[in-house]
């Protein structure tokens, strides 16, 4: 009989204490993915504001099918606050700003609660953002301002973190098909976290780590409108990334085929 922690199994954490180790060894790949893309938000704005209105307006737009009347409410209160996004100059600042966004009726309940974790939940409840896109727009703040690839990026002065801090990782479709074929009993954003935590595999070094399942999901995945979502290698969509190292890409199959069969090792 196979013991439960949580809703984690022995045989489910085996096979993601495999994954993490497989995310931990390649994980200069997507930093330098992810590091292409900040590059985007973040280079061509003059100050603090423009910046972190670009990433939020990057962040949002990441969604399958945003939408412009449910996100309009927030770009407003963006602007009419826009002084505060100014004055940001280290993670208090920002979390502070963040709730500035909040839809009205929220009530803000702060005790004892770290400021990251505060921050996704004030993002979270901004009109047209939700789990995921929360979670993106953290991770995408504490990358840049602790990964060395970002440095020349970095526009905090007075940002830090906690090395014990844990961050949400951003479910999407990608990362729920990873975790439903590695038979996980439920995937969606909560249970996909919870299921992470349960693991206590975390590496200190990038406490965001878990995210780069979507870079290697997104070049191993197929839908279509008879088969579904498959498990393969997904050369077009590495072409795709803007950002993609393409001279590495020989490495890269290699790799992703490699966690293609981590994710179905009977296929």
């Amino acid at each position: 009989m196979r013991r439960r922690k949580g809703i984690l199994t022995d045989e489910l954490r085996g096979r993601l204490v495999r994954i993490f180790e497989f995310l931990i060894h390649y994980r200069h790949f997507n930093e330098a993915v992810q590091h292409a893309a900040y590059r985007q938000d973040v280079l061509p704005w003059p100050e603090t504001g423009s910046k972190l209105r670009s990433l939020l307006h990057s962040k949002a737009h990441t969604q399958s099918s945003p939408k412009l009347d449910v996100l309009m409410p927030t770009w407003k209160q963006l602007h009419q606050n826009y002084d505060a996004f100014k004055k940001v100059r280290s993670p208090s600042d920002l979390n502070e700003a963040l709730w500035t966004l909040a839809k009205p009726n929220i009530t803000r309940d702060s005790a004892n609660r770290p400021v990251f974790e505060e921050m996704w939940t004030a993002l979270e409840k901004a009109a047209g953002f939700g789990a995921k896109t929360a979670a993106l727009f953290v991770k995408s703040i504490v990358e840049i301002h602790t990964l060395p690839i970002n440095q020349d990026l970095r526009f905090l002065p007075s940002f830090s973190s906690d090395p014990q801090d844990r961050f949400k990782i951003p479910v999407d479709t990608v990362i729920e098909h990873i975790f439903g074929c590695l038979g996980a009993p439920s995937t969606n954003f909560t249970s996909i976290n919870t299921l992470i935590s349960e693991s206590g595999l975390f590496f200190p070094e990038r406490p965001t780590l878990w995210d780069d399942l979507w870079f290697w999901g997104f070049i191993t995945q197929m839908s279509g409108i008879e088969t579904g979502r498959t498990t393969c290698i997904n050369e077009p969509k590495f072409w795709s990334i803007l950002g993609a190292p393409v001279d590495n890409w020989k490495q890269i199959s290699a790799a992703a085929e490699e966690f293609r069969k981590l994710v179905r090792p009977e296929e």
